[in-house]
Order: C-alpha cells, then structure tokens, then sequence
C-alpha cells in the first residue's frame, strides 16, 4: 500500500516475530519539511508503523532524548523484547518515532547553536501539524506525544506553547533533573568530533556525544541486560550544547501550562531525575497535582534506572502507558 506522505520511502512490512493476532502493519520511513530559527530548509526523520485498517486510537509520536534517536523506541534485534514500537503497534496504535533535530537522519545543522529546546518544539509542532493536515494518508482526530527524557521535555514544550496535541506520556521525566543528575549526565559526555562514531562527519564543537563505555549511566545495572546496553552505546547519537542552554529558563512553570492529561514514567532509580534519593510512588503522587493541574498520573517503575524501555521490565512501563490510553482514548 503505497502512502499519500511529504516523502514516503522504502515500504517493509512488520518483521518476523510479531504476536500473534496482531494487526497487520506496514511501516515506512517519511521526512516532513520544517523551518525553524536557523535551519531554513531542515526534515525531521519519522518511522511511521500503521495498521492496515484504522482502529481509531490515537497516533503516538515519539520523541527521543538527547544522544538517542528514534531507535530508543524500537531497538533492533532481541526479538522485539525492547520495541516499544512493537507492542503498542500489535494492540492497535499506531506510531510515528521520530529523531529529532539535530540527530540521526534528521537535519543536522552545521552548527549547533541551531538545535536548541524553542527549534526542538518548533519543529515537532511543524510535524504535528504536518500529520493533522494528511501527511501521513490517514486522518487522526487524536495524537499523544510519547517522550523519553529530553523528548519529553521537548513534547511538553510544545504542548505548552502549541496546544495541538490530545496528551503527553513522559519517560525519564517528571518535571526536571536533578543538580546530580545534569551533573552526571555531563560527565558522561565529551565533543562528538572527536568520537570514533562521528569523526570526519561532525566538526562543530558544541555537538557531544557520550563517552565510549559509559552509557551505563541510564541504566540500573541490576536490571537491565549487558548486551542491551552494549548495543544503545553502538547506536548512540549526539546532543548540542545548546539543548540545555534555555533548560531552567524554559522548564519554570512549564508544566502548569502543558493544558492535557499527561502520564509520567520514572525509573525509581532514575540517576538523571532521581538523584541523590530515589523516587517513590507516593512522592510523586504528592507533587503531581500542583505541577500538572490538567491532570497527571505517575507511574514509579520499580527497581529501573533513566532508559525505563530497555530495563528488564520495560513491559510494566509499556502496560502502564497502554493501560493510560486506554482509560482516557
């Protein structure tokens, strides 16, 4: 089935493995054209999974964090165990994951002072509407940004600022992260040029990357498989320095505006949020309404670092979200 897109390419159809029963799907990789402060002429990258016929349900795009891209949300290989993609597309919802600006097959400007959080939430809001207005070839009266740390961040500015969208679910995101949190994260990084992954293809640099062997850092290392994170850090990405740059300034009072229900996601031993103390169910639920006063509920997954979907039991995240979904779409 061919799709009516602003660039549609290289149509494949689900992989071996999916669950039985599961709808039919076809997926394939669309660009949408987006202009923001700096990047005049960019694309924003999305693998869009859709069913054969349409349930209804709401789209889910999905949003990456820094040093991430789309693949955060659909690791390659171990037979779909780490694909959020994957099991919310065999219960019926379709997914556009994409890669931000400024990463993976996306524009990235030469320069980084370009990707920042105000072209972030440009951007996606460009997408948004791209979608509402029939890119994808199928109309959805309803669409919830899915994000993962940073992304979250980006989804829950453009929600603020734009009101275009139906809902939020946010991973590796309550409100902010921690001063140990940024903290560490910084640590883990260092110039993208210089990195055996991006050398000769990025000068700039205020682009970083995370250090070889260290992404360890967004995972509970109890929880979570060796071989996992040995492939995140062979896919990783980059960041610009300038993605931080308007953080506080942005974040302050930024939930309070967000206008739509939202889901919060946190590893209880999230380093990044949950830092120096872990995060509780009841601690949560306690700050919740004040920061969220459209509505939140939170989930504290259990025993899980940051990257909650490719912990050990990334499923209890996934049967939260669904369960969400289900409750208010």
């Amino acid at each position: 089935m061919l799709l009516r897109s602003l660039a549609a390419i290289m149509l494949a159809v689900l992989p071996p493995g999916a669950a039985a029963g599961a709808p039919q799907l076809t997926c394939s990789d669309v660009s949408t054209p987006i202009s923001v402060a700096g990047v005049p002429d960019g694309v924003i990258y999305g693998r869009y999974c859709r069913t054969a016929a349409g349930t209804g349900k709401p789209l889910q795009i999905l949003v990456p964090g820094v040093t991430y891209t789309h693949a955060y949300f659909d690791l390659p290989g171990f037979d779909g165990r780490y694909s959020y993609v994957k099991f919310m597309n065999d219960r019926g919802y379709d997914t556009l994951a994409i890669d931000r600006l400024g990463i993976g097959r996306s524009t990235r400007p030469a320069l980084g002072v370009a990707v920042n959080a105000y072209s972030n939430a440009d951007a996606l809001h460009q997408v948004v509407g791209a979608v509402r207005g029939g890119s994808l070839g199928r109309d959805y009266n309803r669409i919830v940004l899915t994000g993962h740390s940073y992304g979250t961040f980006v989804s829950d500015l453009t929600s603020a600022t734009y009101h275009d969208v139906d809902g939020v679910i946010g991973t590796g995101w309550f409100q902010q992260p921690s001063a140990l949190g940024v903290a560490g994260l910084v640590s883990t990084l260092w110039p993208a040029a210089v990195d055996p992954r991006f050398l000769g293809r990025i000068v700039d640099p205020t682009y970083v990357t995370t250090r070889p062997g260290t992404r360890g850092f967004f995972y509970q290392s109890s929880n979570a498989d060796p071989a996992v994170i040995a492939a995140d850090d062979a896919l990783k990405d980059t960041a610009s320095l300038s993605e931080t740059t308007y953080l506080v300034e942005v974040n302050t009072g930024l939930s309070t505006r967000i206008g739509v229900p939202t889901l919060r996601i946190v590893g209880a031993n999230d380093r990044v949020i949950c830092n120096p103390l872990a995060c509780t169910q009841a601690g949560l639920e306690r700050a919740a309404p004040a920061l969220f006063p459209a509505g939140a509920e939170v989930y504290v997954q259990p025993g899980a670092g940051h990257d909650v979907a490719l912990e050990l039991n990334n499923q209890l995240g996934f049967q939260r979200s669904l369960a969400w979904l289900e409750e208010r779409f």
